[in-house]
């Protein structure tokens, strides 16, 4: 059984490593205009491809070339479309959202010190915090990946789940500046 679930793991990462550069061009396309990441837009891609690979296996490479341009530009299209649905249904939701993202930059994450953020950051699972540093010095999905020699869908798992427990780790420390501050006032 575990063979088998390494062969087809491999068989995936061997399907991602074929596809992934035409797709993230395609994605870095239709990204361009939008506030969508392209790298964000081929993890999701993949994922949809996860749960389908049974069927595109056995497809040509043309065929699942298709499928997942085809995949990719309409999980484009539905973000496109919550956006206009967004903006549309409520004209005033953007200025909020603004101010709120403002707002939360400026009156939290400015409480949070270096030395708190370094701590939090020592706390993560060391696979989650080894791929957060890399990709805080720079470093690209693809050559986290590579170092770590796992899929690029997995970097961007890892640097999700990093940021969601750094949040978790600091939001507390951001409530007790913020109840501080205001005592103080």
């Amino acid at each position: 059984m575990a063979n088998l679930f390494n062969r087809e793991r491999r068989r995936f990462e061997a399907f991602i490593r074929q596809h992934r550069p035409s797709l993230l061009g395609l994605a870095r396309r239709l990204s361009a205009r939008s506030s969508l990441e392209a790298e964000d837009l081929v993890q999701e891609t993949f994922e949809r491809a996860m749960q389908e690979f049974e069927s595109l296996k056995d497809r040509t490479d043309a065929a699942a070339a298709a499928w997942l341009c085809t995949t990719m530009t309409n999980r484009f299209l539905d973000y496109c479309r919550r956006q206009r649905t967004e903006s549309r249904g409520m004209p005033h939701l953007a200025l909020v959202q603004e101010g709120v993202a403002q707002a939360e930059a400026q009156e939290n994450w400015e409480l949070v010190s270096t030395e708190e953020f370094q701590k939090a950051v020592e706390r993560l699972k060391p696979h989650l915090r080894d791929a957060y540093r890399l990709h805080a010095e720079g470093k690209r999905y693809n050559a986290i990946a590579e170092h770590f020699n796992v899929p690029v869908g997995t970097v961007g798992s890892w640097l999700t789940l990093a940021r969601r427990d750094l949040k978790d780790l600091l939001l507390p420390q951001v409530a007790v500046a913020r109840e501080q501050g205001a005592t103080s006032s």
